[in-house]
């Protein structure tokens, strides 16, 4: 007669078959999850180009290094490279741009990571208020860099035939701030410090009024004396045979008067319009 077959050995058969299957599931299912779990959504902003993107780097030297995203040592990444990247996070970075700026009448090669002439100014903390810019503010810095001129306001004080004048100035020369003061400078005129040299902030200039003039004089030439001994004369006896002369030399001098002062002359050239004429003089040596 067919025995039957126990319940029991049919469910642990069917255990066993599906046992494996079950396995193979699992296993997968773990990986697509751990497949899941590295993937992250970052936005990266470069240089305010800002995209989203799915990476599997660890940190921010990783994602910039997927992207082709180059660092030099001015730049500025934020967060910092090294920094680790979780999903959602956001990654911003801004080349530096070289700025040859001349701020009042110095000029240096600096960095910056603005990329608009007054974003740079900003970031330099360079008070542009009341400032000359050789070119408008709002100019866009592209990342081969820019050159800029910056002049800041300054108060300089002008004294000028007695008066003081204190003026706010983005003047390039102290000539400049002295015009801009209201006071002209005529003739030989000029000031304390260089014209064309840069005004200083709390600067005093004193304007110095200058008439220029000549002066000719004649100035006497002292002549010499010749002495003859003269055996017809007794010893201690002297004659003057022909007297002496005095040449003239005429001499110009240069003068100057500042504010009003009568400077020391210089000499500027002088001509002998006569010369001197020497003295004879008889020296007696008879004996007495």
């Amino acid at each position: 007669a067919h025995r039957r077959r126990p319940r029991c050995a049919d469910r642990a058969d069917s255990v066993r078959r599906l046992l494996p299957q079950a396995l193979v599931v699992a296993f997968l299912a773990g990986g697509t999850a751990a497949f899941v779990a590295e993937d992250k959504a970052v936005r990266l902003d470069v240089d305010g180009r800002t995209r989203t993107l799915h990476t599997f780097a660890d940190d921010v030297t990783g994602l910039l290094a997927e992207e082709g995203v180059r660092i030099g040592p001015h730049d500025a990444v934020t967060p910092a490279p090294g920094t680790g990247l979780g999903h959602g996070d956001r990654v911003e970075v801004r080349h530096a741009r070289p700025l040859v700026l001349t701020l009042d009448g110095r000029r240096t090669r600096v960095w910056t990571t603005a990329d608009t002439v007054e974003g740079a100014l900003r970031q330099l903390g360079v008070r542009a208020e009341g400032a000359y810019l050789s070119t408008s503010r709002s100019r866009r810095i592209g990342r081969e860099g820019l050159t800029l001129d910056v002049r800041t306001e300054r108060s300089v004080t002008v004294m000028a035939d007695g008066r003081a004048r204190t003026i706010r100035t983005n003047a390039a020369t102290v000539r400049e701030a002295v015009a801009q003061a209201g006071i002209g400078l005529r003739g030989q005129d000029t000031t304390s410090v260089a014209p064309d040299s840069f005004p200083r902030d709390g600067q005093t200039v004193t304007v110095l009024r200058i008439t220029d003039g000549q002066e000719v004089r004649d100035e006497p030439i002292p002549f010499r004396e010749l002495r003859v001994e003269d055996r017809t004369l007794p010893r201690g006896t002297e004659v003057v045979e022909r007297p002496g002369r005095p040449g003239v030399r005429r001499v110009t001098y240069a003068l100057r008067t500042v504010n009003g002062v009568r400077q020391k002359p210089r000499r500027l050239r002088d001509e002998v319009v006569r010369e001197p004429r020497p003295q004879q003089v008889r020296v007696g040596t008879a004996p007495a």
